[in-house]
Parts: structure tokens; C-alpha cells; sequence
């Protein structure tokens, strides 16, 4: 075997490796919203997020200390992680708000268009040459969102626009995550967004109050929540860092697949067809792109987005 058939074997385990933890941060992060929609129904979404956090710190800490890793700041000097930092302070916000105020189903569906963003991110700020057939992907994609939020609804609530803002912001992260140097670990990122968690919970508290005790069952919630939370947090941190963008970001979708199941069978949420068929659009769309990808074959330089031909 020459060196060229190894890389390109290496190159494929890593991505099926990046794809199954992709697949298992999704259903990780939407078991998670489903408890934190739950908790935000009995204690405001602040004080929700500083318990999530705390807990969430607690656990990267203690994994650090397992891995002998230690608690560097210099790394948030470094631009790609303040890029991550801030579009994670934005998804986080944006996120558990909608969550509070928007069905699971739903905010699932509008998260779907974080792989299209990203191939326009890449357009438009990173020199990626996007074609009119994947341009015309995205008008297309971006048209099921309509379906999807169906805007000129009587009953249409303003609140879904929450979801959108949370999928800009985790479009933001994602290109810093890819950025950021290997030297950097994981853990080390993934405990840097556990505190900026707190600390946009608590500002969210400071503007809203009312926290007070949770009770005994509450508890039980939020270690759920935490343990699930940190679990997809690392996933999906490994899986953008092992695989190519290309190859992985489709498998976003599997949380749509999971949103609808969980708000249906569990929280009892009603899902139109109207509403479908904006999700078949819009995952049509992202996965035409990657399509694409494959079958231009670009060069390793562009493993940011979607490519840069096409």
C-alpha cells in the first residue's frame, strides 16, 4: 500500500468516526433541549442556563484533571477561539430562549440550515467560489425556512425567530471550531464555552429575575441535562475537528429526524405539512451541496466549507 492509499483510507476512518459522533451529538443535544424546554416551563431560562453551566464545568474540570490537561487562558487571545466564543454566546442565548418559547419540532427544523449558512459564510468572508448550482441550493434551502416559520400564519409567533438567531450563531461557532488550532484541546474548548454559559445565563437572570429553589425531581432534570449536554458538547467539538465539513455537516440533519420524534411522542407537538415540506426543501438543498462536494473532490485546503468550486 503506498503512502497516497493510506492517507486517503486514513482520511475516510476519520470522517465515518466524525460522522458517528456527529450522530450521537445530536441525539445527545436534543434529549438535552427537551429537559431544558421542560425546566424553563417551571424556572426562568437564566437560572436554567447557570445550572447547566456550572454543572457543565464541574464535568470539564474534572475530565481535565482526569487527562492531566491544565486550564489554559492564553488560548482565548487567539482569534478563531474568540470567533468560537462569540458566536457560542450568541447560540446559547438565542437557543434556550427559543426553547423556552418555541416547539422542539420546530426549533430542530430551523437549525437544519447551519450547513448552508456555512457554505455562505465561506462565499462570502473566506474566497470560496460557490457556483450557480449550489447558489440556487441555497435560495431554495433558505425558502423552506418560510415554510418552515410560515410567517403570514394568523397564529404566527414572532418568538421563532429565536431559532434562527441560535442557528447564526452556531453557524459562527463552527467556523472558529474548524480555525482553531489542534494545539488546543477539546476539553479546554469545551470548558471555556461551559463558563460563557454562565455567565449569559446569569445576565439573562439579571434582566428577567425571578430564580428561586428547584425542587427534589428538579434536580434529577438537571443532572440529565448536564451529563447529555457535555456528551453532545464533546461530539460534535470532535467531529468538526476529526472530519471534513463537507463530509459531516449533513449528518446535521439527524437532529431534525430526532426534534420531530421527541416533540411529537413526548411533548405532544403537532407538526403540518406545510411545515414538512420546508424541511424537505431545506435538507434537499444542504444535501445537494455536499453532493456536490463529492463529486468536484476539492483540494484539502478547503475542509472549512463546502467547498470552493461549483
Amino acid at each position: 500500500m503506498n503512502e497516497s492509499q493510506s492517507a486517503s483510507e486514513g482520511s475516510v476512518n476519520a470522517n465515518l468516526r466524525a460522522i458517528m459522533l456527529m450522530l450521537a451529538a445530536m441525539a445527545c443535544f436534543t434529549l438535552a433541549d427537551m429537559l431544558l424546554k421542560i425546566a424553563s416551563q417551571t424556572l426562568p431560562v437564566g437560572q436554567v442556563m447557570m445550572t447547566l453551566g456550572i454543572g457543565s464545568t464541574l464535568v470539564f474540570l474534572v475530565l481535565m484533571r482526569i487527562k492531566k490537561e491544565p486550564v489554559l487562558l492564553s488560548p482565548l487571545r487567539q482569534r478563531p477561539v474568540m470567533l468560537r466564543n462569540i458566536g457560542d454566546i450568541f447560540a446559547s442565548i438565542s437557543m434556550c430562549l427559543a426553547l423556552a418559547y418555541v416547539p422542539l419540532s420546530i426549533i430542530g427544523a430551523v437549525i437544519q440550515t447551519v450547513p448552508l449558512m456555512i457554505t455562505v459564510v465561506a462565499a462570502l468572508f473566506l474566497g470560496e467560489r460557490v457556483g450557480i448550482r449550489r447558489i440556487s441550493a441555497i435560495i431554495i434551502g433558505f425558502s423552506g425556512v418560510l415554510f418552515i416559520l410560515q410567517p403570514g400564519n394568523s397564529d404566527f409567533d414572532h418568538m421563532v425567530f429565536l431559532a434562527l438567531m441560535a442557528a447564526i450563531g452556531m453557524t459562527v461557532r463552527d467556523i472558529g471550531t474548524k480555525l482553531i488550532s489542534t494545539e488546543v484541546s477539546t476539553l479546554l474548548l469545551s470548558l471555556y464555552a461551559a463558563v460563557l454559559f454562565i455567565f449569559s445565563g446569569s445576565v439573562l437572570l439579571m434582566i428577567t429575575g425571578g430564580a428561586r429553589l428547584p425542587d427534589a425531581g428538579m434536580f434529577g432534570l438537571f443532572a440529565a441535562m448536564i451529563v447529555l449536554g457535555s456528551l453532545g458538547y464533546i461530539f460534535v467539538t470532535n467531529a468538526i475537528r476529526l472530519g471534513e465539513m463537507s463530509v459531516v455537516s449533513p449528518f446535521r440533519y439527524s437532529r431534525l429526524l430526532f426534534s420531530v420524534a421527541v416533540g411529537i411522542l413526548i411533548l405532544g407537538e403537532q407538526v403540518n405539512a406545510m411545515m414538512l415540506f420546508g424541511c424537505v426543501l431545506t435538507i434537499g438543498a444542504g444535501l445537494y451541496i455536499w453532493r456536490r462536494e463529492m463529486v468536484l473532490q476539492p483540494s484539502p485546503a478547503s475542509t472549512v466549507t463546502a467547498g470552493s468550486r461549483g
